[in-house]
């Protein structure tokens, strides 16, 4: 299953910011701690400006990724979502009269 994974911290926080180098060893062992549990990465961006950073990552669940995360003490330094996700393909399969509105 897809799941989209919305990190956000703040300015203060930010692993840019000289002083907070700490972030780093944790951003490096969720990065094992995903591949321990399996879980591909699909793809990943960034909003610098905004200070949020965004995956999708393709697990067997939410809770398996919410492991990695808590493993790796990134919830320190971020507030994240995990949401799950599935392509407009799927979604219109699934409802063949389109999107209601």
């Amino acid at each position: 299953m897809l799941y989209m994974v919305i990190s956000k911290h703040s300015p203060e926080s930010c692993p840019g910011r000289p002083g907070n180098e700490g972030i780093h060893p944790c951003v490096n062992m969720m990065e094992d701690k995903i591949k321990e549990k399996n879980i591909r990465i699909v793809g990943r961006w960034a909003d610098p400006a905004a200070h949020v950073n965004y995956m999708v990552l393709d697990a067997e669940s939410g809770h398996a990724i919410q492991e990695a995360l808590l493993e790796s003490d990134l919830f320190a330094y971020t507030t994240t979502e995990i949401r799950l996700v599935w392509s407009m393909d799927e979604e219109y399969s699934c409802n063949p009269v389109g999107p209601r509105g």
